[in-house]
């Protein structure tokens, strides 16, 4: 973890009232090129109040690659709302741009480079802050450098039927992105490129019939042949959990293990260091075990329900450690696929009858990573 900044505002008033923040980028941002055909940099920056009677709240930032004059992402305030989350707060109130001292938040980044922008090789951050009173204004800089390494590419993960791409990359309130754990040594993202494919069949639809009385068999994905999308070593994998009635209430899990997330599952080690992890498999369809080995295309299972989880769906991520509550998530990039299109959950599950079917164009793509919405179909 690399320190960029460290931040003291300083009262105007007669009684100085000082507020330190330690400003932190986890994990260096690799770029990889989205389903849109665009360059993208996904990270976060770590604020931590260190000090202070107030706290401090973020009025603007801004991110320049290292000889630009305009910035490649600005933030006002009103973004800042949406994009700031204290990890450890309740989830009603988890968003929000003041940080208070003693706490820890997450400012999400997103960049999109233009098309004609290399990727930088540092990142320049600015930052307009003010004290919680607004009595005190601070703005300064931070740099931070870009990772040379190329995203992992792998095969494709399903067969047969569509793929809604729900809570993938792009969407920074997604549940996904939202997993941050905190720890001593600042924060892990281990779902942070992390997607859950749905389903789909030719008009867009996830479940045969009335989605509020379905059974996981009316869901288009339910089933499916799930893939080994490299060749390596399975590290774990678990089967016998029972499929979920779909849109059951769970409560929320124990802990973020493997153990108490992911019903059935498998975890593939690629190296000693990148694993790549399916999760909600169907009951008695896991095809493998510890310690076997695996090829790219061997099929390890089978689209389920079970887990942490109310719809049938894969979970599928990248990360750099095998345990889901230690690791953090990288980016990756499929050879081959067909993007079809852009449509929602609610549309896919008929629960936005207003809006029609979605119209597909299938276009070709390889080597991108598929964008939050997509619909995807694997060779």
């Amino acid at each position: 973890m690399a320190v960029i900044a460290t931040a003291m505002l300083v009262s105007a008033s007669a009684q100085p009232s000082r507020a330190r923040l330690d400003v932190r980028v986890g994990v260096p941002p690799t770029a990889f090129t989205g389903s849109d055909g665009q360059t993208h940099l996904a990270y976060e920056l770590i604020v931590t109040g260190l000090s202070g009677a107030h706290g401090a709240r973020f009025e603007r930032v801004e991110v320049f690659g290292e000889s630009d004059s305009n910035p490649l992402i600005s933030y006002a305030s009103s973004d800042l709302d949406e994009r700031v989350m204290r990890p450890e707060a309740d989830p009603k109130v988890r968003y929000g741009r003041l940080v208070s001292s003693g706490t820890t938040a997450l400012i999400h980044v997103w960049i999109t480079l233009p098309k004609d922008h290399a990727v930088p090789r540092t990142l320049r951050h600015s930052f307009a802050i003010s004290a919680e009173d607004g009595s005190a204004v601070f703005a300064g800089e931070a740099r931070v450098t870009v990772h040379s390494a190329t995203p992992l590419v792998v095969g494709p993960p399903l067969r047969g039927a569509a793929w809604l791409v729900h809570n993938g990359p792009g969407q920074h309130r997604s549940p996904h992105w939202g997993s941050a754990l905190l720890n001593e040594r600042g924060a892990r993202i281990p779902q942070r490129y992390a997607i859950d494919f749905i389903g789909v069949d030719e008009n867009g639809s996830a479940v045969r019939g009335d989605f509020r009385k379905s059974s996981n068999e009316q869901w288009i994905g339910f089933g499916s042949e799930v893939l080994a999308v490299v060749d390596g070593v399975v590290h774990a994998a678990r089967d016998g959990l029972a499929d979920n009635r779909p849109l059951l209430e769970l409560p929320p899990p124990a802990s973020p293990s493997a153990s108490d997330t992911y019903g059935n599952y498998v975890i593939i080690a690629v190296d000693d260091h990148t694993f790549v992890h399916y999760a909600h498999l169907q009951r008695n369809s896991v095809a493998v075990k510890a310690g076997q080995r695996v090829r790219r295309g061997q099929v390890i299972g089978r689209v389920g329900n079970s887990g942490n989880t109310n719809g049938a769906h894969l979970h599928f991520n990248i990360t750099d450690g095998a345990s889901p509550e230690d690791t953090q998530g990288l980016p990756f990039v499929f050879d081959a696929f067909e993007s079809l299109g852009k449509t929602t959950p609610d549309i896919a599950l008929g629960a936005d009858p207003s809006s029609g079917h979605p119209r597909f164009s299938p276009s070709k793509r390889g080597k991108q990573l598929p964008l939050d919405g997509t619909v995807v179909r694997f060779p």
